[in-house]
């Protein structure tokens, strides 16, 4: 047996004692009282968890009774006659009790007895004189109470962890304030603060609610339905960020009292796609009319998705088994597994096998083979280092169809120790779909692009081409009328017959140029030496620079440059830029029109290529204005070029940037340098 102070000192059973008989002055009298016709109080003391003991001063026990003695194992009465000093001669600790209440101390402790704890009261008793002459013991058996808050304690730490670890942003507010008690990882990762800046502020302190009239007819129909879901609102995070959020509450009992639990939804980005998608379809109506029905269907899967996980997580529940039921009914697939990779629970079953039966299965059954060794080293990665893990793989999805799943694994701890991984897979099927969808409408809209380019250069690009075929006339005519005339020989023929190869292999070359510019293919992810790009590009345009009587400068890398990209859309992006600047200097005399096309590598490693003109460059506040759709500054311009270019840097992950010069202007293209065979997705 050991014993611990107990935190609250409670004195009941002892004061009803002594207020019910005042007479208990003493062992002896207690003794007295029990020999007497007292069999009342006995009944009354066997029916409570209580022991009571009295103990003369010499350490024999002169009363023992109480309802708790039988779960002890002993009788009432049983112990009287005993010394209490030989009966625990070895437990020390309690020995050291005895001497003290002897010696006039109340003491109290709580004792535990095998599976069962008890807070025991020590009072002492004294004579006439004021001396002690011996003490009473009162033990209550509160087992079940310290169960209870074992349990309780237990529930909020599961509770705590699943808050914490939840995909979802989650905070805990005042009901009445909205002063914030609590917020796990993904809120403040959303909100992009730490926790010292949330915590003891309330909502409206950091613009959280747009006003307390919004907040309050939330916090209304929490009260009276019990849940509020799908409220939809924008705010401003600290750094000064715009967020669009979609928010679902409900009222939880949390540390002793009532609180709101909200689940918050960051749809910034779905929300801006949405848009850049009802913008594209309003300007561009006329010229892509043909694709209409196609971006319509786009348009629809994409609020598809939106719709679906605005679903996720809508209710949360006061108790674990509510919390469990959230969890058992996520459209996502939640497991946790072990460091072997067995699922010790899942909240969705797998095709028709029983759930059940799919506890104690691996994980890696249910999966592509070829991803299973990837699988295995996330999994020990989380298990090593705790440090979350994202991959995405091929399963089955409850009705037994191969599906894509971005998976999230999560190490889930207790007491500084990783016991188990936690697995979040999402369906992304579709949402990849939607994705390679809009690839293909970038890709289209770039080549209407191309071919608007090369209809505004149709005039100068023949010209081009008959330059090399007037020649090869006029050497064929010379030919023709040699061999007439008898005077040449067949030596005398081949100057010109090789004069004429070449010019025919020069119109060639240009063909070729322009059907791989205007040619309509998918999208090619490979590495591109940038320097002969931007060659190819000047190729293009070779006939535009000599109409236009501009100078060329170029000042490439010594070194090859790579990227991951398209050669044709670099190409359209650099022919647009190049055609601008011809545009801004044709006001110029023809001895300032110059351009300066650069490449090399920036202070952060990346790849940079700049194409600067002395022309009239832009005006003040004209540096945003000119990426907007069907903005132009000419006067036979569509004012989608710079548009289109934006959005082809952006998808290979670069930046567009234009820069005022004293003289003219200058446009930075940045991209990430190729390290390997990472290839950037478009």
């Amino acid at each position: 047996m050991n014993h611990n102070q107990s935190p609250d000192h409670n004195r009941l059973s002892s004061r009803i004692l002594s207020e019910t008989f005042p007479e208990l002055q003493s062992g002896e009298l207690l003794q007295n009282i029990f020999d007497s016709d007292h069999q009342l109080l006995r009944k009354i003391l066997s029916i409570p968890p209580l022991i009571i003991w009295a103990v003369d001063r010499h350490g024999i026990v002169t009363l023992s009774e109480g309802g708790g003695l039988n779960r002890l194992g002993f009788l009432p009465g049983e112990w009287v006659g005993k010394s209490i000093f030989k009966e625990y001669a070895d437990d020390t600790e309690l020995i050291e009790i005895f001497r003290r209440t002897l010696n006039g101390e109340e003491l109290q402790r709580r004792r535990t007895a095998g599976a069962l704890v008890f807070d025991v009261e020590y009072s002492p008793f004294f004579d006439g004189q004021g001396h002690v002459d011996g003490f009473l013991s009162v033990a209550i058996d509160i087992t079940e109470k310290v169960a209870s808050q074992e349990e309780l304690r237990r529930s909020e730490e599961r509770f705590s962890k699943i808050f914490q670890f939840n995909p979802i942003a989650m905070c805990i507010t005042e009901i009445d304030t909205g002063v914030f008690i609590e917020v796990n990882e993904k809120f403040l990762t959303a909100l992009q603060c730490n926790r010292e800046y949330i915590l003891g502020k309330s909502a409206f302190d950091i613009g959280f609610w747009p006003s307390k009239e919004s907040r309050r007819e939330m916090i209304e129909k929490v009260q009276k339905e019990g849940t509020a879901r799908e409220l939809s609102f924008d705010f401003i995070i600290p750094n000064g960020t715009r967020l669009c959020t979609m928010l679902s509450a409900v009222q939880i009992y949390f540390r002793g009292e009532t609180f709101l639990l909200s689940c918050v939804k960051d749809v910034t980005r779905e929300q801006s796609a949405l848009e850049e998608l009802e913008k594209l379809n309003e300007n561009l109506e006329a010229r892509v009319a043909s694709r209409t029905a196609e971006l319509e269907h786009a348009h629809a899967i994409l609020n598809e998705e939106y719709t679906k996980r605005n679903r996720l997580y809508n209710a949360l529940q006061q108790t674990e088994a509510k919390w469990r039921s959230l969890v058992t009914n996520a459209p996502d697939t939640i497991l946790t597994l072990d460091q072997a990779g067995c699922i010790l629970f899942i909240n969705h079953q797998i095709e028709s096998v029983n759930m059940d039966d799919i506890i104690g299965t691996s994980i890696f059954s249910y999966m592509n083979q070829s991803h299973i060794h990837k699988a295995r080293e996330k999994l020990q990665k989380v298990f090593d280092s705790g440090m979350t893990q994202l991959m995405e793989t091929e399963g089955l999805n409850t009705e037994g169809k191969k599906t894509l799943y971005s998976c999230r694994i999560s190490a889930m701890v207790s007491e500084e120790k990783i016991i188990a991984a936690m697995v979040i897979a999402t369906d992304i099927t579709q949402q990849k779909q939607a994705e390679q969808e809009l690839v293909r409408r970038r890709a289209e809209l770039a080549h209407l692009s191309r071919l608007s380019t090369m209809g505004e250069l149709a005039a100068e690009l023949s010209h081009e081409l008959n330059q090399p075929l007037a020649a090869i006339n006029n050497y064929t005519n010379g030919c023709i009328r040699r061999i007439q005339s008898g005077t040449t020989t067949l030596d005398n023929l081949i100057e010109p017959l090789e004069e004429m190869s070449r010019q025919a292999q020069r119109a060639s070359e240009t063909i070729k140029r322009l059907r791989r510019h205007v040619q309509k293919s998918e999208v090619e992810q490979k590495i591109l030496d940038i320097n002969a790009v931007i060659q190819n590009s000047i190729a293009l345009l070779e006939h535009e620079i000599q109409r236009n009587a501009v100078t060329l400068q170029m000042e490439l890398s010594p070194g090859p440059l790579q990227i991951i990209g398209d050669a044709i859309q670099i190409e359209q992006v650099l022919v647009n830029l190049l055609l601008n600047a011809f545009e801004a200097m044709s006001e110029q005399p023809p001895e300032e029109r110059k351009v300066l096309i650069q490449s090399d590598q920036d202070q952060s490693g990346n790849l940079m290529i700049s194409v600067t003109d002395s022309g009239i460059g832009l005006k003040k506040g004209q540096e945003k204005s000119i990426f907007e759709t069907f903005y132009t500054t000419k006067q036979k311009g569509l004012g989608v070029g710079l548009a289109i270019s934006q959005t082809i840097v952006e998808a290979h992950g670069g930046k567009l940037t234009p820069r005022r010069n004293k003289q003219g202007a200058s446009f930075i293209l940045t991209f990430p340098v190729a390290h390997g065979d990472r290839i950037s997705v478009i």
